[in-house]
């Protein structure tokens, strides 16, 4: 058998689960992401850009982060 061929195969297996991974991953993190988007009065579709990788889930929380709520926000002293 052809080394180059071999290689070849194992990268795209590695790659097929590193894709596989990456969407387990961002499915598990979607649902709870989508609950806290909506009860924050936001899009639950925000949590999708847990599909784009690497800085999707930096987008997500960035936005819950640094943005104004439209459901509003408890203020420090109440809880």
């Amino acid at each position: 058998m052809d080394p180059i061929a071999w290689l070849l195969g194992l990268g795209s297996l590695l790659m097929f689960g590193i894709v596989v991974v990456h969407l387990l991953t961002a499915l598990v993190l979607i649902i709870p992401t989508w609950r806290i988007c909506m009860r924050a009065g936001f899009s639950g579709a925000l949590s999708l850009f847990h599909l784009v990788p690497l800085i999707g889930p930096f987008i997500v929380m960035a936005v819950l982060a640094f943005s104004d709520w439209p459901g509003g926000e408890a203020s420090p002293g109440k809880r």
